[in-house]
């Protein structure tokens, strides 16, 4: 499922992600993602923006991890808000990826396949800047467990 409230984004984002070969739902606002999944809606993976009007990303995020915590969540950012603190929020909330703003669709759509097949690193978040200033953060499947070992030794 893709949340965004920006209607071009959302629908630039849904066409290369079916081109790629997923079936996307697209929602324009967390209230109605929120509704899909109170509804019963499953998805295998939700990419939502964390700053929407009404009902956030965050809100989006902790409901499907409270509701599923198996199935992924990538946040994307933008908006002027510094990608350490997007990645922390979204950390808190229990994303397993982050994508900054403006982003390549080629990059969103390697990232959304990364994360589906199961790729994550195993101690500390994986940030990576890519070539023409892209930034991509995938988190540990244990986040808070990785840092406790990390401390450890």
């Amino acid at each position: 499922m893709v949340v965004e409230d920006d209607a071009d984004l959302r629908a630039v984002v849904a066409r290369a992600l079916e081109r790629a070969g997923h079936v996307v739902t697209s929602r324009e606002d967390g209230a109605r993602a929120l509704e899909d999944m109170e509804g019963g809606s499953r998805y295998d993976l939700i990419l939502t923006d964390l700053e929407m009007p009404g009902r956030t990303g965050l809100e989006v995020i902790r409901a499907s991890k409270d509701r599923d915590s198996a199935v992924p969540v990538i946040a994307t950012s933008g908006k002027g808000r510094p990608v350490q603190v997007a990645l922390d929020i979204a950390r808190r909330c229990g994303a397993d990826a982050v994508i900054a703003k403006p982003f390549k669709l080629s990059v969103l759509v390697s990232l959304v396949n990364r994360v589906l097949s199961g790729e994550r690193p195993e101690d500390t978040e994986s940030i990576e800047e890519l070539e023409d200033g892209d930034v991509v953060v995938i988190m540990p499947p244990d986040l808070l467990g990785a840092k406790l070992r990390q401390s450890e030794g």
